[in-house]
């Protein structure tokens, strides 16, 4: 069965099929060059980034979701940060359009603490999601669904940021499939 990242947005939330996570100013998932995260003068935010693993209906279950980076892309004055906890309950992002997004332990209700996600998580590493519900298998499928707690991310900035687009970051997941 088919298995997509979706990224989560707005007060519903939507959730939209994504291949690039794309760091804003704004609660948006476009991927194009409107509503940058602005250089800040000392630190800056980006709007956090809600995503989860979702999942089409059939046979198949799901167990032991974890994720983590490809490789540290070293950006100069950005760094991604993971939030320490993951949820099965949606929070929209919050901050100011064009502006700084809200820092995420400080104003989201489910992170208490963030870690640089690149620096942290790899493939000898990865960082525990877990299920949709909590279970330790999650299956067989009646209907396309999520199937991972929901992850949060943060892009942050400094005021040594360079301006325009960062290199890309990998983002992986890994999860046993039985059927």
């Amino acid at each position: 069965m088919a298995v997509v990242t979706k990224e989560y947005n707005g007060a519903g939330p939507t959730a939209t099929t994504i291949t690039h996570l794309k760091h804003r100013s704004d609660d948006k998932y476009d991927n194009d060059a409107t509503n940058p995260v602005p250089k800040p003068t000392v630190t800056g935010y980006g709007w956090w980034k809600t995503v989860g693993l979702y999942a089409d209906a059939g046979a198949d279950i799901y167990s032991d979701i974890k994720i983590y980076g490809g490789g540290d892309p070293a950006w100069t004055g950005a760094t991604l940060y993971i939030g320490d906890e993951t949820s099965d309950t949606y929070q929209q992002a919050t901050g100011t359009i064009d502006g700084s997004g809200d820092e995420i332990v400080a104003n989201h209700s489910q992170v208490t603490a963030k870690t640089s996600f690149f620096a942290t998580y790899t493939n000898v590493n990865m960082k525990a999601v877990g299920l949709n519900g909590g279970g330790a298998s999650l299956g067989p499928l009646g209907a396309p669904q999520r199937v991972s707690k929901y992850v949060f991310f943060q892009m942050t900035v400094t005021s040594s940021v360079v301006a325009g687009s960062l290199s890309n970051g990998t983002i992986y997941w890994r999860y046993s499939i039985t059927s």
